[in-house]
């Protein structure tokens, strides 16, 4: 009965999240070219593996539609994998299954985030490989979003492939009657690049030759602006993320007040610049340059815009963007708000992998957030015109604040990608009420 009810989750995590679209058309020759497609009995991965015996050899399982998974693999690349392609000691297989309603056109979609010449990618249709690592592993569950490292001795021998000599995984872990994974070996990048360092610092090279320095050049770090359009995680994975980012609800709602100051820099001057916020919605910015102030606020939903002096931006998107201000952010009760949220895939922003999601505001413009899918930090808005970016609005050097992350530098960038303004903080001061607050009370 056990292995049944195994065997029926499976079955439902394969099938779950389908794109209800029509179905895709075949891949390419260019594309399948990135990839190669695997039967059910693993052949070619198996005697791939065997090939490559004498060099460690790391096994990833992952889906190609799953945010946490590509985080993970943009993770283990920015870690030391895009370092080590001239690397002759070790290989790297990346299996991807059909996870979360995952396809093999979506394998090619997610190749960038990890690649070079000792990156081997497949696609296993059937999700039999996770099956046989859930026997391997001696776990209760369906094994995806796994990350295992195997030392030169290692041999693929039967139908079951070998017991990982190291691994970490994304899955959590469960407890009573199941049996999953430890939460300790939850994947760090920088933890598991020390483990596979450590067994390929052991391997013997005078059994091959060294290819050192010879596709070194072919390979680098992830390019910024990478994309992944289709992600199946559901779009609270992300918004969650970011709440909890900023502290929880309950922290979020107990901040009555937020003053800050620093400059702005636009159009060629300096200015100092002071922002003050408080609850419900209201804000207050004042610019002053010498003798000179000017002054942008909102109350009561009706926006003022003093024309002296702004963020260089057209008086007109000044009040916009005023008049859409919302004091706990566009996530927080976004239903109860009337905006409309999905998830449309991910983006490169340097080293920062991000969520990108599409909110409709109520009554307002529609906009591409992006969401630092290990922080939570809200890294980026593109404010959108006739489905074309109008403005970008940058948020970094994210710092801790009364309990609670807030970017101390914000750049506008126009629609031809120039910067029209940066706003730098130096001072943050928030005003809270303690009272007590459910976080399971928030709605999103």
């Amino acid at each position: 009965m056990n292995k049944l009810i195994v065997m029926l989750a499976c079955a439902l995590l394969l099938v779950s999240c389908v794109d209800e679209q029509a179905p895709p058309a075949a891949p390419d020759e260019e594309q399948a070219a990135q990839y190669k497609v695997l039967d059910a009995d693993l052949q070619v991965l198996k005697d791939e593996f065997n090939a490559n015996e004498g060099r460690v050899r790391l096994m990833f399982l992952s889906g190609p539609t799953c945010g946490i998974c590509l985080r993970g693999m943009a993770d283990l690349n920015d870690a030391f994998l895009a370092e080590r392609q001239n690397d002759d000691r070790l290989v790297t297989f990346v299996v991807h299954v059909p996870t979360l309603g995952a396809r093999e056109d979506h394998v090619a979609e997610t190749i960038p985030l990890l690649q070079g010449p000792r990156i081997h990618h497949y696609w296993e249709d059937s999700g039999i490989i996770g099956q046989h690592y859930l026997e391997v592993m001696d776990v209760f569950m369906y094994v995806w979003d796994f990350w295992a490292i195997y030392g030169p001795d290692a041999r693929w021998e039967g139908t079951l492939p070998p017991k990982p000599d190291y691994f970490e995984h994304q899955l959590g872990s469960t407890s009573g009657r199941s049996r999953g994974f430890p939460g300790e070996l939850v994947l760090n990048a920088s933890r598991f690049a020390g483990k596979a360092m450590e067994y390929v610092d052991g391997v013997d090279t005078n059994q091959f030759a060294n290819e050192a320095g010879s596709i070194a050049d072919e390979v680098g770090r992830l390019a910024d602006g990478t994309e992944i359009p289709f992600v199946a995680q559901p779009r609270n994975v992300a918004v969650r993320q970011h709440i909890i980012g900023r502290g929880g609800y309950a922290n979020l709602k107990r901040i009555q007040g937020i003053q800050l100051k620093g400059t702005l820099e636009a159009g060629g001057q300096s200015y100092s610049l002071s922002v003050t916020t408080r609850r419900p919605n209201t804000m207050r910015r004042e610019l002053s340059l010498g003798d000179r102030s000017s002054v942008a606020e909102i109350e009561n939903n009706a926006a003022v815009v003093d024309e002296i002096m702004n963020r260089g931006l057209p008086t007109e998107l000044e009040a916009m963007l005023l008049e859409l201000f919302e004091f706990d952010g566009l996530f927080v009760e976004w239903p109860d708000k009337g905006h409309e949220v999905s998830m449309t895939g991910m983006r490169k922003f340097g080293e920062i992998l991000a969520w990108r999601l599409r909110l409709q505001q109520k009554n307002g413009p529609a906009w591409n957030m992006f969401i630092d899918s290990h922080s939570g930090d809200l890294v980026n808005m593109e404010l959108l015109a006739n489905e074309e970016v109008q403005l970008s609005i940058r948020r970094s050097d994210f710092r801790d604040v009364s309990g609670f992350r807030y970017p101390h530098r914000i750049e506008y960038m126009g629609s031809d990608n120039e910067l029209i303004a940066r706003e730098t903080f130096d001072s943050i001061v928030v005003t809270q009420e303690n009272f007590v607050i459910d976080d399971e009370a928030v709605t999103h």
